[in-house]
């Protein structure tokens, strides 16, 4: 069985990093450039609708009306469907390229993002993915809420035991399909339960790789956080910058066109990157080391 470092591919995302300084500013920069005209295009079009849940949501509180939250929600639901194309084209670009630099790191030139067959098979995957662990969720919820109803001890203990079931199933699921986007990149077709047999016994070193990244990601985006807020504190003289930094304000494009507007999605395109990079680049470097492995050990007349 071929083998990988877990710590080596937690910080493969860094390493890319340090190796592509010019490529991740690009990212970064496109990142930037994306998101405010995505912006500016959900402002101009819905800049009320998603206004008015916003002032909904603060002056409700902890308990709004069924009804009215509904209504509110129904209101932003062309937001939302028009927010699943670009978050699965955006993704799509991403990981593409993330693989690109591992697995073809001498492809795409200097900027390695493309809009081709590649990315496509990486949309599919995408929506594979996560359509497949929100089934399994869907799944366990209801199995959940079909013992809550017994309203009874034995109930009570099977709808723990389901529910715990379930988050260690979608788990489980997760880590053993996440070689998926790295093994369809590689083939050139698309992959998903195909790639399972990749990390057959390999769930935990799996999970010690992915969860150290993540960690990873947290330290990383408080640094930069708490770097950021300190500039924009002494910049503006307004201690209320620093949380500002995180949402910009969308009501309308003049409120969004200002300086601190502009600073939170720049932030934002940049951390947009460097969690793409931490977190999902250990996958196509486990892939790598595993599918190199696996070569070699053929070669020697066995795996």
């Amino acid at each position: 069985m071929s083998k990988f470092s877990p710590s080596d591919a937690a910080f493969s995302g860094f390493r890319l990093v340090r190796e592509n300084l010019k490529t991740v500013a690009l990212w970064a920069l496109i990142m930037t450039v994306v998101s405010i005209a995505y912006s500016v295009v959900m402002i101009h079009f819905f800049g009320d609708e998603l206004n008015g849940l916003s002032t909904y949501m603060q002056s409700a509180g902890s308990e709004p009306d069924p009804n009215e939250l509904a209504a509110a929600f129904a209101k932003v639901v062309p937001v939302t469907l028009l927010s699943v194309p670009y978050l699965v084209l955006v993704n799509a670009v991403m990981f593409a390229g993330v693989n690109r630099l591992i697995l073809r790191p001498h492809e795409g030139g200097l900027l390695r993002l493309r809009l081709g067959g590649d990315e496509l098979r990486q949309a599919a995957i995408w929506v594979l993915f996560n359509v497949t662990l929100f089934g399994a969720f869907l799944i366990g919820s209801v199995l959940t809420e079909f013992f809550a109803v017994m309203k009874d001890a034995i109930g009570a203990l099977l709808a723990l035991l389901a529910f715990v079931g379930t988050l260690g199933g979608v788990v489980y699921l997760a880590i053993r399909l996440s070689l998926s986007s790295a093994a369809t990149f590689d083939a050139g077709k698309v992959v998903f339960f195909r790639s399972m047999p990749l990390t057959k016994g390999q769930f935990w070193p799996l999970m010690g790789a992915y969860f150290l990244a993540v960690v990873m990601c947290v330290i990383v985006f408080l640094l930069l956080f708490t770097i950021i807020s300190a500039v924009a504190t002494i910049i503006s003289g307004d201690i209320g910058a620093a949380g500002r930094l995180m949402q910009a304000d969308s009501s309308s494009l003049k409120a969004f066109f200002t300086p601190m507007g502009i600073a939170q999605t720049m932030f934002s395109g940049l951390m947009s990157v460097l969690t793409t990079l931490i977190i999902f680049a250990p996958a196509p470097t486990i892939y790598k080391a595993l599918r190199e492995g696996q070569a070699a050990a053929e070669g020697n007349g066995g795996w």
